[in-house]
């Protein structure tokens, strides 16, 4: 008869055959299915290795070559601006050592800094536009017209690079000191401009240092702002933007060097690094001299280095 201890006994019988079942299965397989894992772990292992063994190779070839430029730097760039005036400008985000490497560059090209400023962050804040519209009513020299525009950013930028290079729209005007002072300190009241050496409101060129490009949720304004800054300057002087970095949505860099701008700009976007830094003067002094905006570095649209290799 059969019972419920029949089909207990039954059941018992069939999970006991299962269980040995998957016990020597596990063991037949075990042995090779480690073998490959630790072959495959060994294989990630030496590549790893040699991925990191080529990164320290190109980074020390990188620094051999950093380390060559700055070598030739001085004689590679002397008398390339010699009796020429030229204001440096950094922009928010830029680490001041970059600003002072140019600034030794343009000691080695022998030309005369007309100042140097530092645009803070918040004069690129969409939120303050008014404030800055407001300030240029009131800080605007008679000499010059501010432009008619809501863009307070544009606005301001137009006003600060016509006191710091003594011209407007190109063509150059009468700036006093006090002019100047004016308006630089009533950006500094704001918290939108620090003052490292008094604009001399004489400029035959401008190299502005800019970071990488915004990424907030703002960015887009932001790096409109940038693109206003340096349009305004580059309107009535010589003008080079050199960047640390060309990556991004909206970068400033890959803006400048759209062909259909109205006013020329030459780019760099490796000024983090002293080949960057001299292609920047190099490109300044070839701007004056020729009128041809150089586009360097080794980001998308980039012509070469330096101008020679372009």
């Amino acid at each position: 008869m059969i019972n419920f201890r029949y089909h207990l006994v039954s059941l018992t019988a069939v999970f006991l055959a299962l269980t040995v079942g998957l016990i020597l299965g596990t063991a037949a397989l075990n042995g090779p299915a480690i073998d490959a894992l630790e072959a495959t772990t060994q294989n990630l292992r030496d590549s790893n290795a040699a991925y990191r063994a080529e990164i320290t190779e190109l980074e020390e070839e990188l620094n051999d070559d950093q380390s060559f430029a700055s070598e030739i730097a001085p004689s590679y760039l002397a008398g390339e601006l010699a009796e020429r005036q030229v204001l440096i400008v950094s922009m928010p985000g830029v680490d001041s050592a970059a600003a002072d490497s140019v600034e030794q560059m343009l000691g080695y090209a022998d030309a005369e800094v007309a100042g140097r400023i530092s645009v803070l962050d918040d004069f690129l804040d969409p939120a303050n536009t008014d404030q800055l519209a407001d300030l240029v009513d009131g800080v605007t020299p008679d000499t010059i017209e501010a432009p008619v525009t809501y863009d307070g950013v544009a606005a301001m930028s137009a006003v600060l690079a016509a006191v710091a290079t003594g011209s407007f729209e190109g063509e150059p005007v009468e700036i006093e000191s006090g002019d100047i002072t004016t308006v630089t300190t009533g950006l500094e009241e704001l918290g939108m401009l620090t003052v490292e050496s008094e604009p001399t409101g004489e400029a035959d060129g401008i190299v502005l240092v800019g970071a990488a490009a915004a990424t907030d949720s703002e960015a887009e304004a932001r790096n409109a702002g940038v693109v206003a800054v340096t349009t305004a300057f580059a309107a009535n002087e010589a003008s080079v933007y050199a960047a640390t970095s060309s990556v991004g949505d909206d970068n400033p860099v890959g803006t400048l060097r759209e062909e259909d701008r109205e006013v020329t700009v030459a780019t760099v976007d490796n000024a983090g690094s002293p080949q960057g830094q001299i292609a920047a003067v190099a490109a300044l002094s070839e701007l004056i001299a020729t009128g041809r905006a150089h586009h360097l570095g080794t980001g998308e649209g980039a012509e070469g280095r330096l101008p020679e290799a372009a």
